[in-house]
């Protein structure tokens, strides 16, 4: 579908005032050209904003590639290696013979309600047909032509070939903000010479050299003849004072032909009128340069204040980094603790694992020796029956007693065992505060160190900066003293042979009244040095007191013929004063001090009746007569210091200020060097300070939970031990029972005397009865103690094999179920170190792609910033962008893309975007798709399908 209805050209009636036309590209067709099989329009494109969008891989960037193509760029630059490769070739489309693009153009004129007007007759077509040899050829018109011929077409209609401003490729964007600030070599290309090739002044360079050298060799040549001359030039001044008296005679003669100069006067006067013209219309391009300035300056302000917002941007970046580092470091303590865990828990499973296989062996055996030793268990019970008879018996008696006893100590035993427990966490917990808080203390000793480092490295630093600022005008007043002192003695070695005479005979008063050369005498700030040098040419003249005192210095030099002075005699000046030091009447006059050449114009010629006489800064000097000079060669200076000069310098003296020079810049060296390390001392401190403190107030959360434990435990024990402490009652009782287990003992040692007098009667009744059963009688009683031992020690082996096989599967229970949740700790703890890997990886993925993003989205803004100002100083018809907005976020697409809509009242841009953001500020879309693998297109206008929405 396609619609023109916002850009229709308007009728003759309706045409308001005029503007410039510009060009304007209508469509694009292209032949079999790379994806784009058989004949395929792209466009109609909008006069102003057209976006070309489509899925990646449709073939959006043919559309660049095919402008490379009409506008003679070569196969290199449009990343293939032949031309013949731009031939389309697919499954339904091969051995085709050529491709060709047809770009077609016109000249519009912008109209003030959005429409424009085409411009009769300035319709044409360029085309550029490529072949399977290799070989190209260009069409105008469908009129057979060349590359020159294309290429001087579009320049005459503003397109800017040499610098390629208007086509932008995917990725070239951020590369002009990467270009280095000035060429290293003749054949690079750096930020400099781009701008000069495109405003224009490149062509300029070389002139300016060959002018300058020719000056240059001028300059050497007439400062060279300067020298020469010096001497003629003193006798010329005396001759001319000579002629002075004649020229004043000669004045009235002049006055009388002074009417012959009427006529000439009146073509003078022509020519300052034509002059004023000039002047007049070089103040209007001033003005008008200046609005030009101060639009730049109001975009540059714009663009320095989105700057700011970046750098909040920046900083909040930087913040959220910060809190990136603190979450990592709290990863990687979990994250190493976890690893200890499930360090400890593999070692736990192993001993378990070992101790239920020893378990499992012991069960076995005891489960084959139980037969065996059952097999003989009811032989020998027969012979237990009577005792255990007398046992059960013993027992019921005895049953009732202690069971009390039994149940008592069974309390009194399980209070203890909790009591033990809390003692023994109460012990382990102060373990555990002792060690901590002695980490803590350790912990708290290095930050109380290293602040007290960054402090005494801090109050370093601004000692350092107040004795560097102390130091600072110390050395700049040694090195201005030393500046002044070889000032001084490079005078001396310059001035001639006549100064070194008159100073010499000054010095041994051999001529009275003589107080020097004047420029010696006084002082100026070296700022208006070279001025001062330049308009006061007087500043060499000698100054003495009296006339005898001139004609003394005349005839010593004559005598010594050594050349001629010029004197200035202080009794002969009109406004004498008595102290030289309070004034220095020079023959100048008075003089105006301009900062520069165009102020010092302004000044000069800016008089209604007469001229003033104006010196600049850097020594060019405007005459009352109106010449001018100065300005081309070497500025004149050293003519008068920044203090009065001595009448000579020793060596003494200019060592002295050079060691006091070198131990000041040696001092202030040191300060620097300190400064340096000061401020590195304090960064490391503050950079080791901040784990530490993370660490710190880790420890003392950790120490907060083990005083709680503490506390926790320390209240449990107290009750234990409460309900530990035996009642009252129970004391009596006890002290009642042990009465009279100590009247029962007596008691049993009563009947055993009597039980023991009774055993020795009955053991030798015993040997009786014994004896009188023979022999037969001993063996048959240890057969049967024999069988009364078998069956006890059987018993108690099957006893204890028993006992032996439940503990062992009780702790085969207890172990199986420790190892299972063993191994789901680990497998939690496992998903956990994952998680915790997962993190890490994308945390530093996060600050790796905003680093990026931030880096490539102020390329991008730069580069563009650029573009758009060169557009405003040198506007370029058309734009060909390829997704300039790829590196950008939304916020900043947003800013570009409108920005974009307001700069296209005055050109076209075409731009090649995947954001919609970008796309839907577009006055057209041209959308790009590919079926059967050829490129199709298809045009748009969104402001139709919005109008027809709310018609329905």
């Amino acid at each position: 579908m396609d619609s023109t209805a916002t850009d229709e050209p308007m009728t003759e009636s309706t045409r308001p005032a005029s503007r410039d036309p510009r060009l304007f590209i209508k469509e694009m067709v292209m032949r079999n050209f790379k994806s784009y099989a058989g004949e395929q329009r792209v466009g109609p494109f909008h006069k102003s904003f057209s976006a070309v969008v489509g899925p990646n891989g449709s073939g959006k960037s043919n559309v660049i590639d095919a402008m490379l193509f009409v506008f003679g760029k070569r196969a290199k630059q449009m990343r293939l290696n032949k031309v013949s490769e731009l031939i389309h070739n697919s499954t339904n489309h091969q051995n085709l013979d050529s491709a060709g693009v047809s770009v077609h153009f016109q000249e519009i004129i912008d109209l003030d309600d959005g429409a424009y007007e085409v411009v009769p007759g300035s319709d044409f077509v360029i085309t550029r047909v490529a072949f399977r040899d290799n070989s190209s050829k260009y069409y105008i018109n469908d009129r057979a032509s060349n590359f020159t011929e294309v290429t001087k077409l579009l320049r005459g209609k503003g397109v800017d070939l040499d610098n390629n401003r208007f086509l932008i490729l995917q990725g070239e964007v951020e590369q002009i903000s990467l270009m280095k600030p000035k060429a290293q070599g003749p054949h690079d290309e750096g930020f400099l010479e781009y701008l000069e090739d495109i405003i224009g002044t490149n062509k300029y360079v070389e002139k300016m050299m060959n002018h300058l050298k020719s000056r240059w060799c001028v300059g050497k040549l007439a400062e060279k003849e300067r020298e020469s001359l010096e001497g003629v030039k003193n006798e010329a001044e005396d001759y001319m004072l000579k002629e002075l008296s004649l020229l004043k005679w000669q004045e009235k003669a002049t006055t009388l032909a002074s009417e012959n100069n009427v006529t000439e006067m009146a073509e003078l006067q022509a020519t300052v009128s034509s002059l004023e013209a000039n002047v007049k219309l070089e103040r209007e391009k001033i003005q008008e340069n200046t609005k030009t300035l101060k639009e730049l300056e109001a975009l540059h302000v714009k663009y320095m204040k989105r700057q700011e917002e970046l750098d909040s941007d920046l900083r909040r970046c930087k913040d959220e980094f910060k809190e990136f580092e603190r979450q990592d470091l709290k990863h990687r303590e979990d994250f190493k603790h976890l690893k200890q865990k499930i360090k400890k828990l593999d070692d736990k499973l192993e001993k378990d694992s070992t101790k239920i296989a020893d378990l499992t062996k012991e069960c076995e055996e005891s489960t084959d020796l139980i037969p065996r030793l059952e097999e003989d268990i009811p032989k020998l019970q027969k012979l237990l029956v009577d005792e255990e008879k007398i046992l059960e018996e013993i027992k019921e008696n005895s049953k009732a007693e202690t069971e009390v006893f039994r149940s008592e100590l069974a309390d009194h035993e399980a209070g203890l065992a909790a009591y033990e427990d809390a003692q023994k966490q109460i012990n382990e917990t102060h373990k555990r505060i002792e060690t901590k808080t002695s980490s803590l203390k350790d912990i708290q000793n290095k930050l109380e160190k290293l602040k007290l480092e960054a402090s005494e490295a801090r109050q370093m630093e601004q000692t350092c900066l107040e004795e560097q600022e102390r130091q600072i005008p110390l050395e700049q007043a040694a090195r201005q003293k030393v500046a002044e002192l070889l000032s001084v003695m490079e005078s001396e070695k310059n001035q001639g042979s006549v100064l070194k005479a008159i100073l010499q005979a000054k010095e041994s008063n051999l001529i009275p009244g003589i107080h020097g050369r004047m420029g010696d005498l006084g002082a100026i700030d070296a700022k208006y040095d070279t001025a001062i040098s330049t308009a006061c040419p007087g500043l060499d003249y000698i100054v003495v007191e009296t006339t005898a005192a001139a004609q003394a210095c005349v005839e010593l030099l004559r005598s010594q013929n050594l050349g001629v002075a010029t004197f200035m005699i202080l009794e002969k000046q009109a406004h004498h004063v008595p102290r030289l030091k309070e004034k220095i009447v020079t023959p100048e006059g008075n003089t105006i001090l301009a900062e520069n050449i165009d102020q010092a114009t302004r000044i000069a010629y800016g008089g209604k009746k007469e001229f003033w006489r104006v010196v600049t800064l850097d020594g060019a000097l405007f005459e009352k007569s109106g010449t001018m000079t100065g300005g081309g060669g070497k500025p004149r200076g050293g003519k008068m210091g920044t203090s009065i000069r001595a009448a000579s310098v020793s060596g003494e003296a200019m060592a002295n200020a050079e060691k006091e020079l070198s131990d000041l810049v040696e001092s202030l060296s040191n300060i620097r060097k300190k400064l340096g390390d000061a401020v590195k001392r304090y960064r490391d401190s503050e950079k080791a300070i901040s784990p530490l403190e993370m660490e710190f107030a880790k420890s003392q959360k950790e120490v907060d939970s083990l005083k709680l434990l503490l506390s926790d435990l320390e209240k449990q024990l107290d009750s234990l031990k409460a309900a530990s402490e035996p009642l009252k009652d129970e004391v009596d009782r006890l002290k009642e029972l042990g009465n009279i287990i100590s009247a029962e003992e007596q008691e049993i040692n009563r009947l055993m005397q009597g039980s023991k007098q009774l055993k020795e009667k009955a053991l030798g009744l015993q040997n009786k009865i014994e004896n009188a059963g023979g022999e037969r009688l001993k063996n048959q009683k240890s057969k049967v103690n024999k069988i009364q031992s078998d069956i006890d020690k059987n018993s108690t082996e099957i006893n204890r094999r028993k006992v032996q096989i439940e503990t062992g599967q009780k702790t085969i229970k207890k172990l199986t179920k420790g190892i299972e949740e063993s191994r789901n700790e680990k497998e939690r703890l496992m998903g956990e170190k994952e998680k915790l890997s997962s993190t890490f990886k994308e945390i530093e993925q996060k600050a790796f792609t905003v680093q990026e993003n931030y880096k490539r989205t102020q390329e991008t803004l730069s580069s563009l910033a650029l573009v758009f100002a060169l557009h405003h100083y040198k506007p370029t018809p058309l734009y060909v962008m390829d997704e300039i907005d790829a590196a950008l976020d939304f916020k900043n697409v947003s800013i570009v893309g409108h920005y974009v809509k307001d700069r296209t009242k005055d050109a076209q841009f075409i731009i090649i975007s995947l954001r919609n953001n970008m796309f839907e500020l577009a006055d057209r879309l041209v959308g790009i798709y590919k079926t059967d693998n050829c490129t199709k297109s298809i045009t748009i206008n969104p402001g139709s399908f919005v109008v027809c929405e709310q018609a329905s």
